[in-house]
């Protein structure tokens, strides 16, 4: 982020003030601070993102706490669950229901079964998997022009980036580049998982599309885009060993530092073409 971020931000987003300027939105709250600079001090008014906890069950069975945006919360629990290996893509989900702070969901798998996944504890949050990693049984290829628009996106749909500087951004696009569904949220990982969930909703096939998402990509990042059976995954961000690694077994591309015209393919070369 630029140290001029602020008055950057705050030019773009005089459009969406003035088109939205009687809109309440559940993603940020206007408040005022102190801006102190090089050559002045004054009290300016900013919009703050909003982040809450959510408790997510499974078939009564406690599985994880969010804290995420307060929207699209279908989205992030039917994510959460493909993302993190509870269910596949294909499973039927029989509801979803929103109460509170609490997102209930009933699906076709046992309660046993829930204990018999591995419990992880990562960067502070909890997520679980199996220990089996998939391999990606798609034919999808992409042209790295392709992934370079995708990427160029990033920016452009970002409109809560915009205004508060404090969300991620991740896209569903298809092999031409093509946006499909977007999602932002205050945690890097719950905008993979909304998205994910948004596409899913929608009867899209993922084995067709690529991920796109801000920042590092961390295992984390790559298991999801491998449980959910995405075949590409890519960020203006950078890698991590460990998620290279996961890439290349599980048969995805793995691009970092998309920026400009330049980008790094560190897993699954032959997914990407000129």
């Amino acid at each position: 982020m630029s140290e001029n971020w602020y008055s950057e931000r705050n030019r773009k987003t005089q459009v969406f003030r003035k088109d939205e300027e009687d809109v309440s939105s559940p993603f940020y709250v206007p408040l005022k601070c102190l801006e102190i600079t090089e050559n002045s001090k004054q009290h300016i008014n900013v919009d703050v993102i909003v982040e809450e906890r959510f408790d997510l069950f499974v078939n009564n069975v406690h599985v994880t706490t969010f804290f995420a945006s307060p929207y699209e919360l279908e989205e992030l629990a039917l994510g959460f669950l493909v993302c993190e290996g509870f269910i596949e893509p294909d499973t039927k989900v029989d509801s979803i229901r929103i109460e509170d702070i609490s997102i209930f969901c009933e699906i076709d798998i046992n309660s046993p079964e829930l204990e018999e996944l591995t419990h992880l504890e990562r960067c502070g949050t909890t997520s679980y998997r199996k220990d089996v990693v998939k391999h990606i049984n798609s034919n999808t290829k992409f042209t790295s022009d392709a992934i370079i628009r995708a990427v160029g996106q990033l920016k452009e749909v970002g409109r809560i980036w915009h205004r508060t500087g404090g969300a991620h951004t991740s896209i569903i696009c298809n092999n031409q580049g093509k946006l499909l569904f977007f999602c932002e949220d205050v945690g890097r990982a719950c905008s993979v998982d909304k998205v994910v969930g948004k596409a899913l909703l929608k009867g899209t096939d993922l084995s067709e599309c690529a991920l796109v998402t801000t920042g590092r990509l961390a295992s984390t990042m790559v298991s999801k885009a491998v449980n959910a059976g995405i075949p590409l995954i890519a960020s203006k961000g950078a890698t991590v060993l460990e998620a290279v690694e996961l890439a290349e077994k599980a048969g995805i591309a793995l691009v970092a530092f998309v920026r400009g015209r330049n980008l790094y393919v560190y897993a699954g070369e032959e997914r990407v073409h000129d």
